[in-house]
């Protein structure tokens, strides 16, 4: 079928522009080790030795040993919605990385059903009672983000010990403004939570075609998370144990 010809080859033609891996994998010995055309592989259905079946096994486990030898143990915590997959969820914490990050509830609540909870970020806000009071007693470790008076309070009136203060670092979406991020803190340190740190994301950098640019957009948003980091770290004389972004 075209249709799905025309999809899988989008879907390998995104896989060689974000990850830049295949012809290593190939040079390792999956196949011959010069570039080898999506139309061909999929008209033979093969590369080199192996079916293109098997190819997502190769080249998962391959990618897991690569960013656990890059970002051993705690220095990655990986995002959980780019896969959801309980399965790949048990890979990586195989490989060292037991803290995982979600985008909602639900992917918090399957890993910890799933035995997968020994440290879980929300990374967004919640609000909602229900959702929150499922997190706080599903058995895991559950830290949410929050950003506003709003956000801490619920999640203080559902029983949620553990917060990280989400800051903007440029992305119009949410996160409080870094320099309101030690008073956020401190307020829900008030609401009796625990601020294990801070977190930000630098979405608004992702699709900036050169990659020179693109750095420099990273090391802005890193260089403000920073500057509010150290910011939570000293209000109140607390600590910050987690410095959370993401990564691009």
């Amino acid at each position: 079928d075209d249709r799905i010809k025309a999809t899988f080859t989008d879907q390998i033609q995104q896989a060689i522009r974000f990850s830049g891996r295949i012809n290593e994998y190939l040079s390792a010995g999956v196949g011959a080790p010069e570039q080898v055309g999506v139309v061909a592989v999929l008209a033979q259905g093969k590369l080199g030795d192996h079916q293109i079946c098997e190819l997502p096994n190769i080249s998962v486990a391959a990618n897991l040993d690569l960013m656990a030898a890059a970002l051993p143990g705690r220095r990655l915590r990986p995002h959980v919605k780019a896969h959801k997959c309980t399965a790949l969820a048990r890979e990586q914490a195989a490989r060292g990385h037991t803290g995982l990050t979600v985008a909602t509830p639900r992917e918090a609540l399957g890993l910890a059903a799933a035995g997968l909870g020994d440290d879980l970020l929300v990374a967004n806000q919640v609000l909602d009672p229900v959702r929150l009071t499922a997190l706080a007693t599903c058995g895991a470790r559950v830290t949410v983000a929050v950003d506003s008076e709003a956000t801490i309070d619920a999640a203080a009136r559902a029983g949620i010990g553990e917060v990280l203060i989400d800051v903007s670092v440029g992305m119009p979406r949410c996160g409080c403004a870094p320099d309101d991020a030690a008073r956020i803190a401190d307020r829900a340190r008030a609401a009796d939570l625990i601020v294990r740190g801070i977190m930000g994301y630098e979405g608004h950098v992702v699709g900036i075609p050169d990659r020179g640019a693109r750095a420099d957009g990273v090391a802005a948003a890193t260089a403000i998370l920073a500057a509010a980091h150290a910011e939570v770290g000293r209000s109140e004389e607390h600590t910050s144990e987690l410095q959370s972004r993401g990564l691009i």
